[in-house]
This record gives structure tokens, sequence and C-alpha cells, in this order.
């Protein structure tokens, strides 16, 4: 996945094949699930307000975009600042939704804490964490748009635009 490539080249992941390591996947992939799947009000209620807060003009499309190809770097930014001033009672009310997928708000935070890391770490390097994980993002299977193409019976699969 994207975002933890990125993470990864921002040196911010516990070391690869321990328990700490693990769980970041885990909780990446979890939320990502959540977030662009679930049909809880709550999630979908706070998943709207964190793309409006950020990207007023451009939330609707973030969304949609997101919901058919998974994390981007701005959605990730989004709902992490959005969690990150989040009143008690609005973590309280996402709690349930996360324990469906068995996470729990420490582990929303250890997600936040990451990017926020990871973002910083790019900015003293004078780079761009939106620039870095797009990259990544392009280089993963089904990254690019033309490699991805939809046959009659609906299946997609990847074809290379070598021949």
């Amino acid at each position: 996945m994207a975002l933890l490539a990125t993470l990864q080249d921002a040196d911010v992941l516990p070391p690869e094949g321990t328990p700490e390591a693990n769980r970041v996947i885990q909780i990446v992939i979890q939320f990502q699930g959540l977030f662009m799947k679930s049909s809880d009000s709550v999630v979908r209620k706070f998943f709207d307000e964190a793309m409006e807060s950020k990207y007023a003009d451009q939330a609707e499309e973030l969304g949609t975009k997101f919901r058919k190809g998974g994390w981007t770097s701005e959605v990730v930014e989004a709902v992490c600042e959005r969690y990150a001033t989040s009143s008690d009672q609005e973590r309280a009310q996402l709690a349930e939704p996360f324990s469906r997928v068995n996470m729990r708000p420490i582990d929303f935070d250890l997600l936040g804490e990451l990017y926020a890391k990871a973002r910083a770490r790019f900015s003293q390097q004078g780079q761009d964490i939106h620039q870095i994980f797009a990259k990544h993002r392009h280089t993963m299977p089904g990254g690019k748009r033309s490699d991805r193409k939809e046959r009659r019976d609906g299946d997609q699969g990847l074809y290379s635009d070598q021949s």
C-alpha cells in the first residue's frame, strides 16, 4: 500500500516483522476499509466533515476517488486532522464503529501520529508528502489508470502497456 510505503520512506514505521509493525499494517487496512465501506451514519458524517473542513470544493471528488481506490494522502491527512480536533463526545461515538473492525481510538491516534511524523520529516527535507504518496500509489498495481481495463463481464484485470 502506498500509505505504508510512504511511512516507510519517512522512517517512522516500527521494524519490519515485529508485532508493532504488524499492528500498523492492520490499522492501515482496517481503517481504510471502515472509511471506504461503512454505512454507519457516525462514520459517514465524520468522514464527510473531515473532507469538507480540509478540502471544501474538492471534498466530494476526493471522497469518491477514495471510495473507488483507497487511501490518498489527502484523505489520510483530512481524517487524521479531524480526529485530532474531535471532541471527547465525537471520539466516543466513533469508538463503537471502530470496535466493529477490531480497532480502538488509540489505534487511530497512532495512525495520525505516524502520518504527522512522516509529513514533518519530509517537510524538513524539503519534500512534500503528497507527492511522495502519489509516486508510490502510481507504482503500485492498479495505480496507473491506463493499466486497468474492464472486461465485458465487469471483471477488472491488470494489463501491461507493453505488447
